[in-house]
């Protein structure tokens, strides 16, 4: 028996169904049902659930009636004149440049208006009692990285030969990092112009190394409910699928086993963070890595927050959870060198423990009609001067001197909280 020889009965019903169709209606009937069930499948094999997706349609469609719009739009346009008006209240002495002098103006003018334009808010940032802004400020340490930056201002790390110096600092920035961060031989890492970027480059090498080993076309991230927002973003770029896991709402720390129950095969990337920006707290990193070896997954760790405070807290006598590289599956950390590094803002570093994660951050173009063009971060051309600031910062602390932050830290934070 000919295998099409058991569909006779299949053919011999379609035959009766379409016997009496014109040729033109069985090709449509059947261009129909065909770009309907591939519609369908689509619409069901989404990252996101039927809810979500259902109840953004909903808010999109209810967002159009009139009624809804003009309230929408009186409300933008309420917190928009209370931003100006707020702002034009602080620059009230000020007036606004819309376009360049004629001609320019002299050192001096240029310094008293720099002046003046600091001067302009409610908050004196230099008493130190500003929370999640400035870090730390010392006089003697400003001079410093003044004179530092105004020796290297233009020096650009895309440009090695012309820049050695440059390159070399950034280089000992990474290495002194990946080191307080027990980093072995393998670890390495590049300097970013924030956590956010440090994130971001994370996510991508993760992306990218995932499709080159394991051919993930739909990747998704598991990452904790109190995870920074920039992982958000990250997923927004690079079309990474987000699945955020609850938090244990006694510990504050991420619930392991629903993160192992998120993981499938899409899986290319898990996080914690040492420690979150809502509530301070360390994810069991341990646990989180361990997941990460069994299921051969990637695992970040996020201390931007924490960056040299939290590599220390430990060495400066108080306990904290491990969370670093001396835990066997942990593959990368983010640190802000200019948080609790003390750094001009603008830098931060994303580590990793081995090469083959760092190579898939790269973008390297090699057809384009300008030659081969690389680079290792979002931006092409970088800030040499910044690199040299947060050297020369790392250098004037050394490993004694962010000890010693690390302990009047840690000793603040408790006298507070057991106040």
């Amino acid at each position: 028996m000919k295998p099409y020889q058991d569909c006779g009965p299949i053919t011999s019903g379609l035959n009766r169904a379409f016997g009496n169709k014109e040729p033109w209606q069985v090709a449509a009937i059947t261009a129909t049902t065909v770009l309907g069930t591939v519609w369908l499948w689509t619409f069901i094999n989404q990252d996101e659930s039927l809810f979500v997706r259902g109840k953004r349609q909903f808010f999109h469609l209810v967002k159009k009636l009139p009624v809804v719009r003009r309230k929408i739009d009186a409300e933008i346009s309420k917190a928009r004149r209370d931003f100006e008006s707020e702002i034009s209240k602080s620059c009230n002495d000020l007036s606004w440049s819309l376009e360049l002098p004629a001609n320019g103006l002299s050192r001096d003018e240029i310094l008293q208006l720099v002046d003046k334009h600091l001067n302009i808010g409610h908050y004196n940032w230099r008493e130190g009692r500003v929370s999640g802004a400035v870090y730390g400020f010392k006089a003697d340490l400003v001079e410093l990285i003044t004179e530092v930056y105004g020796k290297t201002s233009y020096t650009n790390p895309l440009h090695p030969d012309i820049f050695p110096g440059v390159c070399k600092m950034e280089a000992e920035v990474v290495r002194m990092a990946c080191t307080l961060f027990h980093g072995d031989a393998n670890s390495c890492g590049t300097m970013t112009t924030g956590g956010t970027e440090s994130i971001l480059m994370a996510c991508k090498a993760y992306r990218d190394y995932a499709l080159e080993t394991r051919n993930v076309q739909r990747p998704n991230m598991i990452v904790p409910r109190t995870v920074h927002a920039a992982f958000d973003k990250a997923a927004q770029y690079f079309k990474i699928h987000i699945i955020y896991v609850d938090v244990d709402p006694k510990t504050l720390e991420v619930d392991v086993q629903a993160v192992k129950r998120a993981i499938n095969s899409n899986t290319v990337l898990l996080v914690g963070s040492a420690p979150n920006f809502p509530y301070g707290t360390i994810d069991d990193i341990e646990a989180i890595a361990a997941l990460g070896l069994k299921y051969d997954i990637p695992v970040h760790v996020d201390a931007c927050l924490g960056s040299f405070v939290v590599a220390l807290t430990r060495e400066a006598g108080y306990k904290i959870k491990p969370f670093d590289f001396s835990i066997n599956g942990v593959t990368s950390i983010s640190a802000d060198t200019h948080k609790y590094g003390f750094a001009p803002k603008g830098s931060s570093i994303i580590l990793y423990s081995d090469q083959k994660y760092l190579n898939h951050q790269f973008t390297v173009t090699t057809d384009w009609p300008g030659g081969v063009y690389g680079s290792p971060t979002v931006n092409g051309s970088r800030a040499g001067g910044i690199i040299a600031a947060c050297w020369a910062t790392m250098m004037s602390f050394g490993h004694e001197g962010y000890l010693e932050a690390t302990k009047r830290i840690v000793d603040t934070s408790r006298y507070i909280e057991a106040a």
